[in-house]
């Protein structure tokens, strides 16, 4: 039981690490196609953190129905 909830701990630590990254990548990419390619708004660093995590909280709807019936065969 300790074991694996070190590995929840891993996974949320390296979760929030990525989205803190993608953050940084999303803003770059952003700021540097859409606001002087196509003229468009810059975006603030707290509009990449949530539409990163719009993106993981989808991803996790889309993927709950693997997780549960992994869980029902163990």
């Amino acid at each position: 039981m300790a074991q694996q909830s070190k590995r929840h701990g891993k996974t949320l630590r390296i979760a929030v690490f990525a989205l803190l990254v993608w953050g940084v990548v999303a803003l770059w990419s952003w700021n540097t196609f859409a606001v002087e390619l196509l003229g468009l708004p810059e975006m603030a660093y707290r509009h990449a953190i949530a539409f990163g995590i719009l993106v993981l909280s989808a991803d996790a709807l889309l993927v709950l129905p693997l997780w549960a019936s992994r869980a029902g065969n163990t």
